[in-house]
Formats: structure tokens, C-alpha cells, sequence
């Protein structure tokens, strides 16, 4: 090293990079090491309408878990539709059983929705997230409102720009990537220039 004075600012600035940067910790450290389950139901008043848009979010969280959350053994999705086909998808506890999982994550969404208007697609859904201890009887054990996800933020994206399917695959990314970071270290600015991504 040239200049003992620096030492210091390098050694700072190499755990830095070696940790990965400026990363927030997680919310909830309750899902490591566990096997969980994803189970997200549409709103009540559109439930046949975004049941596939339930699905997809489910399944890009649990991609999103398996991923970034150490140890944590997520559930296919496959499983959870062929066990909601046959039973109650309100009987959280009794799904966390059928497939040997510890926790159940359950996504609320009092409202999901693609489109501000007939010509413009902006996404805006009401979303909770709560974790519940299946050994213990479904007690909630961690909860978080997360209020209205809203994409883009600012503005919306003519109808015309691209389908309502393309659309619908971003904005459930979006949504996904907001509840799954609670559970994991992530970039803090990540969604400092998210509003960009709806206009590609």
C-alpha cells in the first residue's frame, strides 16, 4: 500500500463491496431455514376476474423467497393449486399442513387493478402480508399492511403501448418484488427509477 493514511478507506471500502453494498437488512427474519408457503387470494368482488393474477403473484413471491432468503424452502405453486382445487383457499392453516410447511405467507389484497381509465394502464393494488406458525396452531406471528402499490407512480401507460397480459406481468413483478424484500437484505433505491420499466 502506497499510503498508510489510506489503509482505512480502503479496508472500508472493501467490506463494502464484499457485503454488497449499502443493502437494507430484512424486515423479518422469521423465514430462514423454514419451509413456506405462498398463498395469495384475489379480492373478494374480483375473484374469478384476477384469480390468475393471484396465481402469478403467489408464484413470483415464492420465486423471489427461494432466491434471496437463506435456507428457506418454499412450496411450489403447482402444490398450493392442486390443494385449493380440492378444498377451502381460506383454510390457510389446513393448506400449511397438506404441504409440511412451517410458516404460511398470506397476501391480502383488499383491491387489485390494471387500468386508471378505459385508455390508460396504471396498476394500483391494497396489499397486507402476514406470517403464520403452522406448529402453532396458524398463529400470526408477523403482519404488515403495506397500503396501495401503485405502478407506475407517476404517471400510466397508454393501452395502445402493449397488452393488458404484458402489462398485468410487470405490475404483479413489481408487487412481488415490494412484499418478498421485506424478507431479505435488498437495495433500499431499488425503485428509485422504477416508473421507467412501464416504458419499455
Amino acid at each position: 500500500v502506497p499510503c498508510t493514511g489510506c489503509l482505512h478507506l480502503l479496508v472500508a471500502t472493501g467490506i463494502y463491496l464484499w457485503e454488497g453494498g449499502n443493502l437494507a437488512p430484512a424486515e423479518y427474519e422469521g423465514l430462514e431455514e423454514k419451509r413456506v408457503v405462498v398463498l395469495c387470494r384475489p379480492p373478494a368482488s374480483h375473484e374469478f376476474r384476477q384469480a390468475g393474477a393471484a396465481r402469478q403473484l403467489a408464484s413470483r413471491v415464492t420465486d423471489l423467497l427461494e432466491m434471496n432468503v437463506p435456507g428457506c424452502d418454499t412450496v411450489s405453486q403447482r402444490k398450493v393449486d392442486d390443494w385449493i382445487d380440492e378444498n377451502d383457499a381460506r383454510e390457510y392453516l389446513e393448506l400449511g399442513r397438506a404441504v409440511n410447511a412451517d410458516l404460511v405467507l398470506r397476501i391480502g389484497l383488499g383491491h387489485f387493478e390494471l387500468c386508471n381509465g378505459p385508455t390508460m394502464y396504471q396498476g394500483d393494488a391494497d396489499v397486507t402480508i402476514s406470517v403464520h406458525d403452522v406448529a402453532d396452531n396458524g398463529r400470526r406471528v408477523w403482519d404488515k399492511p403495506m397500503g396501495e402499490v401503485l405502478f407506475p407512480v407517476h404517471s400510466g401507460v397508454a393501452v395502445q403501448e402493449k397488452s393488458e397480459a404484458t402489462f398485468q406481468q410487470e405490475y404483479v413483478a413489481v408487487v412481488a418484488s415490494q412484499i418478498a424484500r421485506h424478507f431479505h437484505k435488498h437495495d433500499p433505491h431499488a425503485d428509485f427509477a422504477i416508473d421507467a420499466l412501464a416504458t419499455r
